[in-house]
């Protein structure tokens, strides 16, 4: 069985290799007009479908050290509980080892789950594994970032939007004026692309403030340290950095605090990670753009279910995202 299996794979993947590119790149969630909040699917398509059975949910997330990924499948968790069905939730040990996640992908495809919830590390890494399950008549729900192209639903925040709003909470921390930093995530991919396109997209409408640096630290704490402390060695009077992950605004904050700098450069990262809360209690990181990770994951198990129970939703269910410091943390129940 799972040599023939391996073989299906093989012969798709070497298939996707000579598709034309646009072919498998025709889906984007940030520019989707076949689009709903999740805040509004009851009302447009009713409760969540009571099965007659107790189903099984795979799911793979990309990374299972990174706080954000641990929140968004405690999410899922109870959704899965809540709806009376199973789940089994895998993840590789860096969001690099795209082999490792095709190859949990594979796995799930023989223990005939009813439903699969993906994370791929690439928008295109899972798709050998995607293929086969949907010829076997598996639902694909995409959960948060990367996307899949053939996934039935794709479920998560926008990201070219989280970029914008740190774009406009950054202007207006700084007055409009002053030298900003990107630390980017894995180059290349969705994720980190899509949240600096956002970010300088609309920070070019402020004419005063100069993007000095945009580097990679693909999503570390000590990485996006590293990555900080050089940008201030050559940029001592920053006023703001743009991080594109918590993980590594808490670095920035660690470079700031070895330059004694620690509170006069604005620093906003991405997710909502309980570190990140703790941060900005603390008077260090100055804001996070809330992913709002458990609710992303509790909508990603809800929407699997709604498809399970026979619902045709659109191809985009968009999960809250919001900008979150110090002043609107009660707001959230932070």
């Amino acid at each position: 069985m799972k040599k023939s299996l391996l073989f299906v794979v093989g012969i798709i993947l070497i298939f996707s290799m000579v598709m034309p590119v646009a072919a498998q790149e025709t889906f984007n969630p940030d520019t989707e007009k076949d689009t709903i909040p999740y805040s509004e699917l009851e009302a447009k398509f009713g409760p969540v479908p009571k099965l007659d059975t107790k189903v099984s949910i795979g799911s793979i997330l990309k990374n299972n050290a990174n706080e954000f990924w641990l929140m968004l499948a405690e999410g899922m968790k109870k959704a899965a509980n809540d709806f009376n069905a199973e789940i089994d939730i895998q993840a590789t040990r860096t969001e690099t080892d795209t082999a490792g996640q095709l190859s949990i992908a594979e796995t799930m495809i023989q223990n005939k789950y009813n439903a699969l919830v993906l994370s791929p590390l690439t928008n295109d890494n899972l798709n050998p594994a995607v293929q086969v399950a949907k010829s076997d008549g598996i639902p694909i729900i995409n959960c948060n970032c990367e996307y899949i192209a053939d996934c039935d639903t794709f479920v998560g925040g926008l990201q070219i939007e989280i970029g914008r709003k740190a774009a406009d909470y950054i202007a207006e921390k700084i007055g409009g004026k002053g030298k900003v930093a990107i630390i980017e995530g894995v180059p290349g991919t969705f994720t980190s692309i899509q949240r600096v396109a956002g970010f300088s997209e609309r920070i070019a409408q402020y004419p005063d403030i100069e993007v000095v640096a945009s580097q990679p630290a693909d999503y570390e704490v000590e990485k996006g340290m590293n990555v900080a402390s050089n940008i201030l060695t050559t940029t001592p009077d920053l006023a703001a950095f743009y991080c594109c992950n918590d993980n590594m605004a808490l670095g920035a904050v660690e470079a700031l605090r070895a330059a004694n700098l620690l509170g006069k450069v604005v620093v906003v990262g991405v997710d909502g990670t309980g570190d990140a809360y703790k941060s900005i209690k603390a008077g260090e990181l100055t804001a996070t753009v809330d992913q709002f990770p458990e609710k992303n994951g509790y909508a990603a198990v809800e929407v699997a279910i709604r498809i399970l129970g026979g619902q045709k939703l659109p191809k985009v269910v968009s999960t809250p995202i919001e900008v979150v410091d110090a002043n609107n943390m009660a707001e959230f129940g932070k």
